[in-house]
């Protein structure tokens, strides 16, 4: 919780505790101060004052009750909200060890580059697809492709991808030289949270799996991670 946060909660839990201590003091002190008046002014029938005097209790019982759950009701809402923000901050800190790039093959290899996924959590991350991009310049700004219900020649489909690093062969007829190759990477973390990684590394929760969310139909053509 931030700083201002904390200053406006002590402040109304001020406010609510100084209301509580009023209403007691009404409800303990009401029909005596009640008395101390008849004595002070002047001479009034008893039975008025210590009926007044129980109404002002009354009042003082009921503001406090009030406050109480009101009290309760705000701080109940204020948790809730912190176990949200807690809980989102831990998925994001998961997905964010999720992370992909383009690395350059060597000469002579069979492949003319490869597209790096790490997953740097000690939990596999499942419902992964990894699809290879090309923007037109740099700063990447997202996908240049429309991925529809079939995992494409290149693209990568993972039921699971553990921990580690692993790597998808780039083909030659993919690439294009006046465009920039990238990484989009689709997965489901430990959490079921479901996120989509652009070729600018922006990371983007969604509603749905990737799987759910294009479509795909199956049989489909899964991958087996290569370790790297």
């Amino acid at each position: 919780m931030s700083g201002d946060a904390d200053r406006r909660l002590g402040r109304i839990r001020a406010v609510a505790f100084g209301v509580l201590a009023v209403s007691g003091v009404l409800l303990l002190f009401g029909p005596l101060l009640a008395k101390a008046w008849i004595w002070l002014v002047r001479p009034r029938d008893p039975n008025w004052w210590g009926a007044s005097g129980q109404w002002v209790g009354g009042i003082g019982t009921i503001g406090a009750v009030v406050v109480a759950l009101w009290i309760a009701i705000r701080d109940g809402r204020i948790a809730q909200a912190d176990r949200r923000e807690r809980d989102l901050r831990e998925r994001q800190e998961q997905a964010a060890k999720v992370t992909a790039w383009i690395e350059r093959a060597e000469p002579g290899s069979d492949a003319a580059g490869y597209m790096v996924v790490s997953n740097a959590n000690a939990e596999a991350v499942n419902h992964v697809v990894v699809s290879f991009d090309l923007v037109h310049n740099l700063p990447m700004t997202g996908s240049t492709l429309h991925r529809g219900p079939d995992i494409e020649d290149d693209e990568y489909l993972y039921a699971i991808l553990p921990p580690g690093k692993w790597r998808m062969p780039i083909r030659e007829e993919w690439q294009r030289p006046d465009m920039t190759p990238g990484v989009m990477l689709a997965f489901t973390d430990s959490r079921n949270g479901h996120w989509l990684r652009l070729t600018d590394g922006r990371l983007i929760p969604k509603d749905q799996n990737v799987v759910t969310r294009r479509k795909i139909r199956f049989p489909q053509r899964i991958s087996v991670p290569e370790s790297y």
